[in-house]
């Protein structure tokens, strides 16, 4: 895990702020990258935490915690590959156009900071391509509950395992049901009404 650049968060959101617009949005609350005139946004979320999705499939890309800054890489480049996010818990922060943003980075000379943000993003994308591209059934389950594992209480008792855990790598319910349960069998896991309470060790291979 990488560790979150968070003084150069703070030193962006600092500036950022003085001209976004201000939310407050409870959970289960969906959100897009683009307005109505299909210009990129940005989001800082300053409290609570986000679930990001992949429109095209569907697939569940992360969930997050603030503080975050989602959007940024359309300051210089607009994606063509669409995004959703949806509130995980109820969430406090501002958004702001990419173009905005552009400016303020320009004016106020944040590029470093940008560079270490946009840095971390990238070494958490190496990270899940590690994880997941040509991974075994196991080992994409394996990685996925020891991220899980590193979340703060609060999250992991509001996020369902296996829904949790389909939505990320589209493996069948059953087979993460099968592994589940071997693995909480074997005391490799505590899990609670569905939810992740701890992982003990979790072996190399299954």
């Amino acid at each position: 895990m990488y560790t979150k650049p968070l003084t150069q968060l703070e030193v962006i959101r600092g500036r950022l702020v003085e001209v976004g617009k201000a939310f407050t949005l409870p959970a289960d609350s969906e959100l897009f990258m683009f307005n109505d005139k299909g210009e990129p946004l940005i989001y800082f979320f300053c409290e609570g935490s986000i679930v990001l999705h992949r429109e095209k499939d569907d697939v569940l890309m992360e969930i997050v915690s603030a503080p975050t800054l989602i959007g940024l890489a359309n300051v210089l480049h607009k994606s063509h590959i669409k995004y959703r996010i949806t509130t995980q818990s109820d969430c406090q922060g501002f958004s702001l156009l990419a173009s905005q943003a552009f400016e303020i980075i320009e004016k106020n000379k944040l590029w470093q900071h940008v560079c270490h943000w946009t840095t971390y993003l990238l070494r958490s994308l190496e990270q899940r391509d590690a994880n997941f591209v040509g991974a075994s059934t196991y080992s994409q389950i394996r990685a996925t509950l020891l991220m899980m594992d590193s979340w703060n209480p609060e999250l992991r008792a509001s996020t369902g395992v296996i829904n949790f855990v389909q939505k990320r790598t589209k493996i069948s319910r059953s087979v993460i049901a099968e592994i589940l349960s071997a693995l909480r069998k074997g005391n490799y896991i505590e899990m609670d009404k569905g939810k992740l309470k701890s992982v003990n060790r979790l072996p190399n291979s299954y």
